[in-house]
């Protein structure tokens, strides 16, 4: 019988809670939500180094729809060569899932992004469609969250482990900075995005875990056989 825990569970509903919070906060038009808008946003604006500007246009992006399947799909059938169906098919699912999840809550919500609500505002980016939630914020979180969960499930190296964890942080990090910074997304869309992402990636994971825990112990016993 598999047994798993429910650590991820915990964690996805304070995720999903920050998530509700925000999402309430827009449909109510709450001032609490221009605060924190307009307290990122002037924080965003007076750090901006020029220098940066084609580093974070670059992240942005890889954060698209587009660049994000080839990314999965990729990550996907490496998983496969390595024998790890399980790992292949939760990357693979998690990104189908939030994306059909993040379309959905848009077109219910419908928040205009910034330059539509203000024209005085000039996107450095091309975005179509509505701004809450992010889909770039939650699909990063969703792709370089499984990297980092897979990392410290199939790897042994502790070194190799905070490598990818550190790196796929910064990604996520400078993904939700980027959407700001192209002007394209208010930081709740931000935030919204990446809470709604993490509450899907530990749901699922709660759910996956314990094959890919039973997958790498079998693995195990077979290379410690072969060994022998």
């Amino acid at each position: 019988m598999l047994k798993r825990r429910p650590e991820p569970l915990y964690l996805a509903a304070i995720a999903l809670f920050i998530f509700i919070t925000l999402l309430t906060g827009i449909l109510n038009n709450a001032g609490w939500i221009h605060t924190i808008d307009q307290q990122v946003i002037a924080a965003v604006i007076q750090f901006h180094p020029v220098t940066f500007k084609p580093l974070l246009i670059l992240i942005t992006s890889l954060g698209n729809p587009v660049s994000l399947v080839f990314l999965t799909m990729a990550f996907a059938v490496v998983l496969l060569l390595k024998r790890y169906r399980y790992a292949a098919l939760f990357a693979a699912s998690m990104g189908a899932l939030m994306s059909l999840v993040n379309v959905g809550i848009k077109y219910w919500v419908r928040r205009p992004r910034p330059f539509i609500a203000d024209p005085q505002i000039r996107a450095l980016v091309h975005a179509g469609g509505f701004s809450f939630p992010s889909g770039h914020s939650s699909g990063t979180m969703i792709f370089y969250g499984t990297m980092i969960l897979l990392a410290w499930a199939l790897l042994k190296r502790q070194s190799a482990k905070w490598l990818i964890t550190c790196l796929a942080s910064s990604m996520i990090l400078l993904t939700g900075y980027s959407r700001i910074f192209v002007r394209v997304h208010y930081p709740t869309d931000v935030f919204a995005g990446f809470s709604l992402g993490f509450a899907l990636l530990m749901v699922s994971w709660w759910y996956f875990s314990p094959y890919l825990t039973n997958q790498v112990a079998k693995q195990s016993k077979k290379q410690t056989v072969r060994s022998e």
